[in-house]
Formats: C-alpha cells, sequence, structure tokens
C-alpha cells in the first residue's frame, strides 16, 4: 500500500493515476516524505510541482529551509533514502539545473545546484525529475511497487521500516 502524508498538496493528478490503476493508497501524516510504500519502508519520496517550488524550499530566511532540512536530518537518521522527485520541469538531471533561470526569484540555476548538492553530501539525498503526467508512476518506480501486490527487490539488506511521525514502526 502507497502512503501519502496529509500535507501533500495538489495531487489529484497523482491520486486519479492510482485510483485508474487500482493502487491502494491511505492518507497519513508522515515525517519524511510524501509517499512512501508500507512494504518498502526504507524509501519515501518528496514530490516538488516544479523547480521554483525546490527554490523557495532552500532559500535562506524562509522557515521552509529549516523545515526541509530538518525533513532531510530525520529521513538520514532513521536510514530512509529521501528521493526529491522534481516534476513540471525539462531538466533531466541535476547537472541540467545548473542552466535554469526562475522568472520570480533571484537564485539561479547553478545555486540551485550547489544546494542540492550540499544536502546529497550531507544527508544522501537523491534528486529525480519527471513531467508532471509521469510523476505518479515514477513514484511507484521509486518505491518499487508493483500494482499485483508484489514488491520488487530493493536491493538492501537489513532494511530499516520507515516511521511515522508518532514514532510506531510502519
Amino acid at each position: 500500500m502507497i502512503v501519502v502524508d496529509t500535507r501533500e498538496k495538489k495531487w489529484d493528478h497523482i491520486k486519479t493515476y492510482f485510483e485508474q490503476n487500482k493502487i491502494p493508497f491511505k492518507v497519513e501524516k508522515l515525517d519524511a516524505g510524501d509517499y512512501f510504500s508500507t512494504d518498502q519502508g526504507d524509501v519515501v519520496v518528496d514530490r516538488k510541482q516544479n523547480l521554483q517550488e525546490l527554490c523557495g524550499n532552500l532559500s535562506k530566511g524562509d522557515h521552509n529551509i529549516i523545515r526541509f532540512v530538518n525533513e532531510c536530518k530525520r529521513a538520514k537518521e532513521k536510514h530512509i533514502k529521501l528521493v526529491v522527485l522534481v516534476e513540471g520541469t525539462s531538466c533531466r538531471t541535476v547537472k541540467e539545473v545548473a542552466t535554469w533561470k526562475s522568472k520570480y526569484s533571484k537564485h539561479t540555476g547553478k545555486w540551485l545546484t550547489d544546494k542540492m548538492f550540499n544536502l546529497t553530501v550531507s544527508y544522501g539525498v537523491e534528486w529525480q525529475f519527471c513531467k508532471k503526467n509521469e510523476t505518479a508512476r515514477r513514484i511507484l518506480e521509486i518505491l518499487k511497487y508493483d500494482s499485483r501486490g508484489n514488491q520488487g527487490n530493493n536491493d538492501h539488506e537489513g532494511s530499516v521500516g520507515a516511521v511515522r511521525s508518532d514514532g510506531e514502526q510502519k
């Protein structure tokens, strides 16, 4: 089953995909990320609607950077792989983000790439990119979710299960 964080916003396109493909899901508060599979609790997906949202999450002076970095720290402390999936961009790699130009922020793609790199080094954050119409499928691929109810090989021996915000093991 896929668990979706209660704070996830504007995810109707993902919910519709899950419903049309009979992917079981429930909405519950998560400590880190927006999506995870109850059968593969050592990986979570944190979805960003676009690079602009990510830029806002990483801007100093904003409470968002504190919240986002704390989320990265919690995932690392719990031995959970945090994969940030950025949708709605033509970029396919972090390297390509360096050429991105914001319409709303003074920050450059190079600045954003540096922040992303630092989070990868410090907390093991992985970055992936997709078009909006690919998001739900990509979430399932990252979580190695098989709609037939089988879990894919997670390649993580001795994996640690995800922990809900109330501290209960998933």
